[in-house]
């Protein structure tokens, strides 16, 4: 099998792995309900770090996860740079990128555990964890 054909086989399966419905999850015990796309992208661009007096954690997605590449395009509606720039200059304010996982599985883990966190997965994997969905992306 050449290269380019097995790349190409590779990404489709790998894809389809992240085929189900984008959302946005917290911990079951969450005082989050729901959040609109603004706020979460309000929280991803580092322009906003706490939601109703809480200071919130985002998580991230490894840089060449599909699923992140999803949830950059029809959520965030950025471009990796933009977004690298605004957590650089959220850096010299002090405040923190989102935490990088390499799994959804570890970050459903982690939401479950820590409070005021919030992350994004397919939704299979937060109704397997029992994680609160508090958005839902475009199916």
């Amino acid at each position: 099998m050449n290269r380019s054909l097995l790349f190409l086989l590779l990404v489709t399966l790998n894809v389809s792995l992240y085929s189900g419905m984008l959302v946005v999850a917290v911990g079951e015990n969450s005082k989050l309900n729901s959040l609109g796309s603004e706020e979460i992208r309000s929280i991803y661009l580092a322009k906003r770090f706490r939601l109703s007096n809480l200071k919130v954690i985002p998580l991230n997605l490894g840089i060449d996860n599909p699923l992140r590449n999803q949830f950059e395009d029809e959520v965030l509606d950025e471009n990796r740079d933009t977004l690298a720039q605004n957590w650089l200059q959220a850096h010299y304010l002090g405040h923190h990128a989102p935490k990088v996982f390499k799994s959804q599985e570890a970050i459903a883990e982690f939401l479950s555990k820590v409070d005021n966190s919030l992350g994004y997965l397919d939704e299979d994997v937060a109704q397997k964890y029992h994680l609160k969905i508090i958005f839902r992306g475009k199916e």
